[in-house]
């Protein structure tokens, strides 16, 4: 009882800290570089802005605005693509410069739909007299100070403002119930589709209950993915409409004419089919089971493709195929636990006399092959995806997304631990009440801190690699 008590208590505790205390951020798509460069001096009235960012910004969302000092905008063309680069954008500037300062003040987002925006400016000479490598020189800057610098701290500020609101409780909260919901639905295919046919001993009439409760406990689950989808979309909206300098955007705009609206409509597509599906594999109609299987596979792929692993400049494809390992090995491991503690446990405890002993064993022992398997996917897509976004270790401690995925590995490790405890000392015991209860609360424990891995999950992808 004690030990149940300081389980809760450290459970809220840490959901607290994580609550009210998310990371500082900067923002996902950092201006690199631009021509001309922050505080450079040109010759002559540019014929195009160019931008080169740390990750794809997505057109539909860019918007630039050039004034002189005296505060008067002149008018720019519609931002374009790089064929050759897709971290570049240009656009063209609609008439002749005369001479002076001004003000470039940008807005986007990268692929995985976070916002940033800033703001530089640069020269133009009254006369020609500088060499040509002038626009390259920086105002109140060092000649060897590449211009990538100076462009980025002159966006720091406005950045790490937008970064906030993209890392906030609310973001944070509804990406990681949108989490809850895909690991929930991917866990309850898995139980029903590997787990309950390979376990020996369940006799059909109790198979049959443990199917009408794990179609029901898909529908909850799609409902809730459906139900965060459109609250991510809303808050979505709602950041890039309150850009400065940018107009309002519909939650249609975002959806229709986006990369990362169009893996959200692909989520709340398949979210609905997976609805219908265990809708229909209630009623026991064939062929349901195995669309739901399908649409848990399609739901695998839509955070890799609507967050960082999508915005990755580099190994994109790789990353998108880790992240969807990830989170499908996070679904069969984590998800069918779930599975197996509301819906298997319950009703096998349920019987009486060996049989209710011989049914909990066969429970545990068909989902503990599939629980390793899925664990070392988890750890190697991990490991993988860790790699590419700090590129080098001291960056786990010295940065935000280091430190935040450092609390994220902490827990993942302690939950392997957890289940490593179940496997080798609980499982054996399952021949009697006593390994039956014991199996239970240490199940919970591994819940509660697969809990905390999700909302650690949140803030993490809402934090700039």
């Amino acid at each position: 009882m004690a030990m149940n008590k300081t389980i809760r208590l450290v459970f809220a505790l840490s959901a607290l800290g994580l609550l009210l205390s998310p990371a500082r951020a900067s923002a996902h798509a950092h201006l690199k570089r631009s021509e001309p460069a922050a505080g450079s001096k040109v010759e002559s009235s540019p014929q195009l802005l160019r931008f080169w960012f740390s990750e794809a910004p997505e057109l539909a969302m860019t918007v630039i605005s050039l004034k002189d000092s005296n505060g008067k905008e002149f008018p720019l063309g519609a931002a374009e693509g790089d064929r050759g680069d897709p971290l570049a954008i240009s656009i063209r500037v609609s008439q002749s410069l005369p001479a002076g300062r001004y003000t470039v003040a940008w807005r986007t987002a990268a692929s995985d739909g976070h916002p940033s925006h800033g703001i530089f400016s640069f020269v133009i000479l009254e006369d020609a007299t500088l060499p040509a490598n002038a626009g390259a020189t920086q105002i109140g800057a060092d000649k060897d100070t590449p211009p990538s610098v100076t462009a980025a701290s002159s966006t720091t500020v406005e950045n790490e403002e937008e970064a906030e609101e993209a890392s906030s409780v609310v973001n944070s909260l509804a990406r990681a119930f949108s989490f809850l919901g895909l690991l929930a639905l991917i866990g309850t295919t898995s139980f029903r589709t590997i787990i309950l046919p390979r376990a020996r001993g369940i006799g059909i009439e109790l198979s049959a209950q443990m199917e009408q409760r794990t179609s029901m406990l898909g529908i909850v689950a799609s409902v809730l993915v459906i139900v965060t989808a459109f609250a991510r979309l809303f808050l979505e909206a709602r950041m890039m409409s309150a850009m400065p300098g940018m107009q309002s955007m519909s939650m249609t705009d975002m959806a229709m004419h986006t990369k990362w609206g169009f893996a959200l409509r692909l989520e709340l597509g398949a979210a609905f089919m997976a609805l219908l599906a265990f809708a229909l594999a209630a009623r026991r109609v064939r062929g349901a089971w195995f669309v739901a299987a399908l649409m848990a596979i399609v739901l695998a792929v839509t955070p890799a493709l609507a967050g960082h692993a999508a915005a990755s400049p580099k190994f994109t494809s790789l990353m998108i195929a880790s992240d969807f390992l990830h989170v499908l090995g996070g679904g069969s491991w984590l998800g069918s636990l779930f599975a197996v503690v509301v819906v298997g446990l319950p009703l096998s405890l349920a019987l009486d006399g060996a049989e209710r002993w011989s049914s909990v064993a066969a429970l545990v022992n068909s989902f503990s092959p599939l629980a390793l398997v899925s664990a070392a996917i988890v750890l190697i897509s991990g490991v993988i995806a860790s790699w590419v976004h700090l590129e080098h270790l001291p960056a786990l401690w010295q940065t935000a997304y280091g430190q935040v995925l450092l609390v994220k590995l902490v827990l993942v490790a302690i939950t392997l631990t957890v289940g490593a405890y179940n496997f080798r000392r609980v499982q054996p015991q399952l021949a009697n009440e006593f390994g039956s209860m014991h199996l239970r609360r240490s199940a919970a424990v591994e819940l509660s801190f697969a809990f905390l891995i999700l909302l650690v999950t949140g803030f993490l992808t809402g934090i700039s690699p």
